[in-house]
């Protein structure tokens, strides 16, 4: 297993049965790469003095289990915009290898329009990505989302997460089928030539012709629109699905410091609120669900540089 800075007693490692779930020690082994990001990214925090608090299942699983939730596989935080952006120029100089602080600057293609930390002598590939072969780093990660103002209006809030949907998707269409353009295999001829029109389609005969950085850089601007002005809700405005984390500023604007494993973790005073609107009233009930990115091939051994070259 690749060398981390935090350091971990032999029994963390053990296959654990939590909640009638098995948690393998293999698995256990990823929760420590991640572990040691988040415990990184804490330290780089406190240095500058920026604001945060752990996010949707991590949450969930502070408060619920004082650690991972059995079958979680990542981590997530989430920075008030003034302190995300403070990060954002920072990481480059503060995370060291094999730490990477992964940004669209920092990492061409990445196109997501917020972070990831990321240990770059580890492997974590999203299984629906895997064929892309995306370059980019693609370490263990933990995300880093920014909070921004949310319209209080619900319908001007339902068509501000339509038009972020549509920006989003236009920029990884474009990124896909430009950019990194992989044609498919198997499934078809038909299949296979319908993608290939697809591709040609964006790259000659789009009316918009442009960067996918055009679509990203409208999605940025839409996604930070509200910050100046005094809105009641505040959230995470980036991954899908959109308005499911939307809080009342009162719930975030104060943090407390509860277990997550063998660190000390911040959790928005208001967490209860938090919990209920994205899990439901009842999120107190384990309930063992998938995860929103889908499966991931992990690698705790090797770099994924490694191991798309043996691919």
């Amino acid at each position: 297993m690749t060398p981390l800075l935090l350091e971990f007693d032999d029994s963390f490692f053990a296959e654990e049965i939590r909640c009638g779930y098995t948690v393998s020690s293999e698995m256990k082994k990823v929760w420590a790469v991640e572990l040691d990001l988040l415990n990184e990214f804490s330290k780089v925090c406190e240095k500058h003095r920026l604001n945060w608090f752990v996010h949707a299942g991590t949450m969930l699983g502070a408060i619920r289990h004082k650690g991972y939730i059995p079958w979680d596989d990542d981590i997530d935080v989430v920075m008030p915009r003034a302190d995300y952006d403070k990060l954002c120029a920072l990481g480059p100089q503060e995370f060291k290898q094999p730490y990477f602080y992964q940004i669209e600057e920092t990492d061409y293609f990445f196109a997501r329009n917020f972070a990831r930390l990321r240990n770059s002598d580890t492997t974590a590939v999203l299984e629906w990505e895997e064929s892309f072969k995306y370059p980019y780093n693609q370490g263990i990660f933990i995300d880093i989302f920014p909070m921004d103002n949310i319209p209080d209006d619900e319908a001007e809030r339902k068509d501000y997460f339509a038009r972020l949907t549509v920006l989003n998707d236009q920029a990884w269409q474009w990124r896909n089928m430009v950019h990194l353009y992989r044609p498919k295999k198997g499934k078809g001829w038909v299949k296979r030539m319908s993608y290939y029109f697809k591709h040609l389609y964006f790259k000659y005969l789009s009316k918009e012709k442009g960067d996918y950085h055009y679509y990203l850089n409208k999605h940025h601007d839409l996604v930070i629109s509200y910050n100046d002005r005094e809105t009641e809700c505040v959230g995470e405005s980036i991954i899908a699905p959109l308005g499911r984390w939307v809080w009342k500023r009162e719930w975030v604007n104060q943090v407390t410091m509860v277990p997550f494993e063998m660190l000390q973790v911040p959790v928005p005073v208001g967490y209860e609120e938090c919990l209920s609107v994205g899990f439901g009233k009842d999120w107190r009930v384990p309930k063992q669900v998938s995860s929103y990115h889908g499966n991931v091939i992990f690698d705790v051994d090797r770099p994924y540089t490694e191991y798309f070259n043996q691919r």
